[in-house]
């Protein structure tokens, strides 16, 4: 059984999420290229999928991603004590956004355990909560896996709308059953 700490309880389940959502977002090309018409210029359905939104003070699905990797090596660099790593809004595609997250995963990937596990009372600040912060473990059960999941599901429930196969499953990205 393994042990429950700030570690354990948030990057391996965001790497987790991740992958599903790249897997996600091959299910997006499939269904773009499905469904592109002889008169539409090629990319322009994809195009459209990606700039969706679910509604129009919400970001759309592009951003939810880059939003859900920014979370996630944020949180991983916090919670590390070391520099977070700085990635351009500049995805445009399918592929630019699986790098982002290929990306964003590797570099998770390089914190390790004992480099987060014993940091619930270090103190978090972002820019926008005015000077004020929460301690790790705060921060990472009262924001960052609420905030991370909501991206998350955001993005699958815009491809949902859109028409996008997707299921319960593609979501979860399977589960470790024994």
């Amino acid at each position: 059984m393994q042990e429950t700490n700030l570690y354990s309880v948030s990057i391996p389940p965001m790497i987790k999420s991740l992958t599903a959502l790249s897997a996600v977002l091959d299910k997006l090309s499939a269904h773009a290229t499905t469904k592109q018409l002889e008169w539409h210029p090629a990319g322009m359905q994809e195009s459209a999928l990606l700039e969706s939104r679910l509604i129009s003070d919400q970001f759309p699905f592009v951003r939810q991603v880059q939003v859900a990797c920014d979370n996630a090596k944020g949180a991983a660099a916090r919670l590390a004590e070391i520099e977070i790593p700085k990635y351009d809004d500049t995805e445009k595609t399918v592929a630019e956004l699986k790098a982002r997250i290929d990306k964003t995963i590797a570099f998770m990937q390089t914190v390790k355990p004992e480099q987060i596990i014993g940091k619930e009372s270090i103190m978090i600040a972002l820019p926008y909560w005015n000077g004020k912060s929460l301690t790790g473990f705060d921060y990472v059960t009262e924001y960052l896996m609420p905030n991370f999941y909501f991206h998350v599901t955001t993005a699958y429930a815009i491809l949902r709308k859109n028409g996008v196969n997707l299921g319960k499953s593609d979501f979860i990205g399977g589960l470790p059953l024994k």
